[in-house]
């Protein structure tokens, strides 16, 4: 594994709940475009997931595209060799 997945997950263990299930949503989704993102995100009790995904985007998890957000390229890279890591899947 690559010394930026390697950060990139250690960050995950310092998330929030309520950050994690937002990151959890794009490790199963990888790519979504805005507004369908915040909809079903706020369908599954998330408040103002719009400053939740902007803070993800801070840190490199998440990145934001033309009217999408994605799952970083380093953690697609992982997901596609490895799957979800667990800790999310908890």
């Amino acid at each position: 594994m690559g010394e930026s997945v390697d950060k990139l997950l250690s960050l995950v263990e310092s998330l929030g709940a309520v950050e994690r299930r937002v990151l959890k949503y794009f490790f199963e989704n990888i790519s979504v475009g805005e507004i369908k993102a915040v909809e079903e995100l706020k369908h599954q009790g998330v408040e103002e997931p719009e400053e939740v995904i902007s803070r993800l985007v801070e840190l490199g998890l998440l990145e934001e595209g033309v009217g999408c957000y994605n799952l970083s390229a380093p953690l697609r890279d992982y997901v596609r060799r490895r799957g979800v890591p667990r800790e999310l899947l908890a």
